[in-house]
């Protein structure tokens, strides 16, 4: 893509995608049709009730418009990264709708997301053979292996579960998730022309983000959170890049780390690492806790924990573009 080409396709998404999310959030205002909060985590939530939801499903609908408009978008390793958000946003918009009915915060049970996520990886792998031929970089090296059928998949299946409910346990602050995935996207146009079908993200995420900063007008939902993790995940398979993508979206392997040590920590032991976890918990203020946690309390505003955050996320980033250019220089 060229970069006038660029720079027209950035003007337009921008605009379209802050008017269309909120067009969305006051149609979902009126219909009543907003997010429960769960029962646990930071009182200061609680005020969060009844905000709109699934706002990925206009960022989807935006994206999937765009790669399929743009000729040199819509190719083989374009339409792969398209169909691993929309596939994966799919599960996550089956997750916001069997929740928005029960009026509660969770929907599918995780074993039942574990399952139609392996269903939509498969479903990917077997209509993308060739993906099984791509080369694994290997970070802060020029080497690269070809993995059997059978153990790339495996890898894929991986990447595929990790990065849509990593990115899922990310969205847990106002703009926290749709930020994190704009500065991975960015490490990934840095390293991988492959992943150029992910550049329309990047406008229509900074949209979304007019309504999605706090104070949150609107939320990206499953449908959103898990359709990023798996744009993501796409794109680092198309690439060849599976092995960067820890370090690429280094914020998001913390946030899952976080609540597997919390978890581990506990029942092992009996003592949480974490105030609250996923980790950008921790940092918030939160009345009510009467435990101990081994980790320096902070109550930092909602904001600054966020804009902190991000940072944390370019510098992971950043890592991951070293590793990958003073290696093979990137994916395919």
């Amino acid at each position: 893509m060229s970069p006038i080409a660029a720079a027209v396709l950035f003007v337009i998404l921008v605009p379209v995608s802050g008017a269309g999310s909120a067009l969305f959030a006051g149609w979902m205002r009126r219909a009543r049709l907003g997010q429960a909060i769960r029962d646990y985590g930071p009182r200061l939530h609680e005020q969060k009730a009844g905000t709109p939801t699934m706002g990925g499903a206009v960022v989807l609908a935006l994206w999937g418009i765009a790669v399929g408009a743009i000729p040199e978008l819509r190719t083989g390793p374009g339409a792969f990264v398209l169909g691993a958000g929309l596939l994966a946003g799919a599960v996550g918009g089956i997750d916001d709708l069997i929740a928005l009915r029960r009026g509660r915060s969770l929907g599918l049970k995780p074993y039942q997301k574990i399952v139609l996520l392996s269903l939509a990886a498969g479903v990917l792998f077997l209509a993308f053979p060739e993906i099984g031929r791509i080369p694994f970089a290997i970070p802060f090296s020029r080497a690269e292996v070809i993995l059997p059928s059978w153990a790339a998949f495996l890898v894929y299946w991986l990447v595929f579960l990790s990065a849509t409910n990593g990115m899922n346990l990310t969205d847990g602050l106002d703009g926290l998730a749709a930020g994190t995935t704009v500065v991975i996207i960015s490490g990934f146009l840095l390293i991988a022309p492959g992943a150029v079908a992910l550049f329309p993200l990047v406008p229509i995420l900074i949209g979304f983000l007019w309504v999605n900063f706090h104070p949150a007008r609107l939320f990206l939902g499953d449908v959103g959170a898990f359709g990023l993790g798996g744009a993501v995940a796409g794109a680092a398979i198309v690439t060849g890049t599976s092995f960067l993508l820890p370090l690429l979206a280094g914020l998001v392997v913390l946030e899952a780390g976080s609540v597997i040590l919390q978890v581990a920590s506990f029942k092992l032991f009996g003592r949480r690492v974490f105030k609250i976890s996923p980790l950008h918990h921790h940092f918030e203020h939160a009345e009510g806790i009467d435990y101990e946690f081994l980790l320096p309390d902070a109550e930092w505003p909602e904001e600054k924990i966020v804009i902190r955050l991000w940072i944390v996320a370019g510098l992971f980033a950043a890592l991951g573009v070293i590793a990958a250019l003073t290696g093979a220089g990137g994916g395919t």
